[in-house]
């Protein structure tokens, strides 16, 4: 028996010619079609002519071929197996089976795509969690669509499958994009327009590959940022890049503060007083917007005086007129 059933609502139907041109078996014989008795003539009356012949052999309606890249299959679960260019390693425990749950309840919604490979295995393309998700849902069959993808196809839609479910983490999706430029000898303009990114995009990503594992390990698990990872890349010694993404992670680190101690660490001057230049200009800056905004407030110069969490804030005015209409409008303020 083949491991592999077409879904249809007409159960009756047999598998037709494209089930054995697919599996390479062979194709199932034709019904002849049934035949009846002649009718004898009738005489009339009144004419005397006889009745015209019946048809001494019945029409059978012949259905029109179907695309066997159009049919959904019912294959069994343990026909599958993971595709070799599916560019995402990590499955989420919980998610997964979260999925699995919504499984037994509601089966599966989207069908699996797969293709044949040389060997005759079936491969997945396009469903692997559906795939993992329905093992853990305890299901023995699983909708499949087979179409006939070559290597890069195969991994292109693997590619911008799980890119628009935001599946990937940053690495997986850097990793994908690279195996299309070098195995498949695509430039990064031409990976671009296969996932639909922007060219940018694609080669920032690349870049990540190049951090050491245990960096790219970190933004695999989300402990690490892609902001932060771009600013390690400017460091060219890999254990300083080790040294400040630990920093970053035990500290919890802004990247605009990592900016500054990279560009520290870069310049060879103490961080200790290149962050702490940082932090006074951040300080400077929100102080001048304070002042501003109180300016426009009272329609006069306003200066504030800040050090150290102290300081004054002075109000400036140049009529009596002036000092009398500022103090009534700090009262209203006030009440």
């Amino acid at each position: 028996m083949s491991d592999i059933a077409v879904e249809s609502s007409n159960k009756k139907r047999g598998l037709g010619r494209g089930l054995g041109s697919l599996l390479g078996g062979p194709a199932p014989a034709e019904v002849p079609a049934s035949k009846t008795a002649p009718a004898a003539p009738v005489e009339n009356s009144v004419s005397h002519k006889p009745s015209a012949p019946v048809n001494s052999q019945s029409v059978t309606p012949v259905a029109p071929p179907v695309d066997p890249e159009s049919k959904i299959w019912k294959v069994g679960i343990d026909k599958l197996s993971p595709g070799q260019y599916q560019p995402r390693r990590q499955f989420d425990k919980e998610p997964l089976q979260e999925l699995a749950q919504s499984i037994k309840e509601n089966g599966i919604l989207q069908p699996i795509v797969a293709r044949r490979t040389a060997s005759g295995k079936l491969e997945i393309v396009a469903g692997e969690r559906r795939w993992r998700a329905s093992q853990l849902a305890g299901l023995h069959e699983v909708p499949v669509i087979l179409r006939n993808f070559n290597d890069k196809e195969a991994l292109e839609l693997a590619i911008v499958e799980n890119i628009q479910r935001e599946d990937l983490n940053p690495i997986e999706e850097a990793e994908g994009y690279s195996r299309l430029i070098s195995e498949f000898k695509l430039s990064q303009q031409q990976v671009a327009e296969k996932v639909g990114r922007d060219r940018a995009t694609v080669a920032n990503a690349v870049r990540l590959l190049s951090l050491p594992e245990e960096i790219k390990t970190m933004i695999s698990s989300n402990e690490l940022s892609v902001g932060h990872a771009k600013v390690l890349l400017s460091l060219q010694d890999s254990k300083k890049q080790i040294e400040f993404a630990k920093k970053v992670v035990n500290e919890k680190i802004a990247v605009r503060k990592l900016e500054k101690m990279v560009q520290a660490a870069v310049k060879g001057v103490d961080e200790k007083e290149e962050v702490a230049s940082f932090d006074s200009n951040v300080t400077q800056r929100l102080i001048a917007g304070l002042s501003d905004e109180l300016q426009k407030m009272l329609g006069t110069k306003v200066s504030i005086d800040y050090s150290n969490s102290k300081g004054k804030i002075s109000i400036h005015f140049y009529s009596d007129d002036e000092l009398t209409n500022l103090v009534d409008r700090l009262k209203e303020g006030w009440q």
